[in-house]
């Protein structure tokens, strides 16, 4: 093996060819509560004391000489030319009522973007040891925590009345129709009027709403924004605020732990010349922001839609 990972404290070996970053504590944007477990969470600075120091631990067969490393470069991926999973889900909360699946926007190098992670190089004069200082900067935020669902209601004053025994149109005032939508990226857009709600269920969920819904894309309905993660989140959802008459259902992420895959390229002067190291971080989701997300939807809810006529 011409070149090892020297191991520390935030970069913990795999084997030979391995390694997980396990960043100290940073700054958690959007709450005080500092982290509590071993991982990383959402929205955490990414400690900038992290450095990946990797040595030289032979030499060249022939001709003899000491082997040199050149420079050392990690990306995003399991694979050399930015391929495989950017990321794969670890754990779902316990209180998950559902599978989630893997997505296609996990994987690289088609659909994976962190788009608030910058990720680290270095090139140097040839030496037996060189450091990758902070190989990654930025933070984790909600992208690939996907799987939220949000339902609400729209009704109106003038609707549309039904008789309640046989479901019958008995009174139209209006063309405007009482009913619920569902959001979410693996069902769409889809609404259920409210005459066809199934009689005597106690919860509304996703699977009642007429199918196929009107597809959604991933990086619709999640925030993308740093000033937009504490209030209106995304685009998407700002624009649906006109027909919230109340919300239903906000459920954020039930994701719990996000493995995030990186591979480190290390080019020396001994065959094979390019040393791959395939190595991941563990990242906790984070629920205050969804939170806060939630108390300003709520502050915007418009009741009867048709309140003026």
């Amino acid at each position: 093996m011409p070149v090892s990972i020297v191991p520390n404290d935030q970069v913990i070996t795999t084997g030979s060819l391995g390694f997980q970053l396990n960043p100290s504590p940073g700054i958690p944007l959007y709450q005080d509560m500092a982290r509590l477990g071993p991982n990383a969470i959402l929205y955490e600075t990414i400690s900038p004391s992290m450095t990946i120091t990797v040595q030289a631990t032979g030499g060249c067969p022939f001709p003899a000489i000491p082997e040199l490393i050149t420079s050392i470069s990690i990306i995003p991926g399991e694979g050399q030319g930015g391929v495989g999973a950017g990321c794969s889900i670890v754990a779902l909360s316990e209180i998950a009522d559902r599978e989630v699946p893997d997505i296609p926007d996990f994987l690289l190098p088609r659909g994976f973007n962190e788009p608030l992670i910058q990720y680290g190089t270095i090139t140097g004069p040839p030496s037996p040891t060189m450091a990758l200082v902070a190989p990654i900067r930025g933070y984790y935020g909600e992208k690939y925590f996907y799987d939220a669902e949000y339902i609400y209601a729209s009704y109106y004053r003038n609707s549309q009345m039904y008789d309640p025994i046989d479901g019958k149109v008995v009174s139209s005032f209006s063309q405007d129709q009482n009913r619920l939508t569902s959001v979410s990226l693996l069902g769409g857009k889809k609404v259920l009027p409210f005459s066809d709600i199934p009689e005597g269920i106690d919860t509304i969920r996703d699977e009642y709403f007429p199918t196929p819904g009107i597809p959604i894309e991933l990086d619709d309905v999640v925030p993308l924004e740093p000033g937009s993660v504490l209030t209106y989140g995304n685009d998407y959802l700002q624009k649906l605020i006109p027909e919230v008459s109340s919300w239903v259902k906000w459920k954020p992420s039930f994701i719990e732990i996000m493995r995030f895959n990186f591979t480190l390229i290390v080019t020396h002067t001994c065959p094979p010349f390019v040393t791959i190291f395939n190595g991941f971080m563990l990242i906790n989701n984070n629920w205050t922001p969804a939170a806060n997300r939630l108390t300003y939807y709520i502050s915007q809810q418009n009741g009867f839609l048709d309140e003026d006529t």
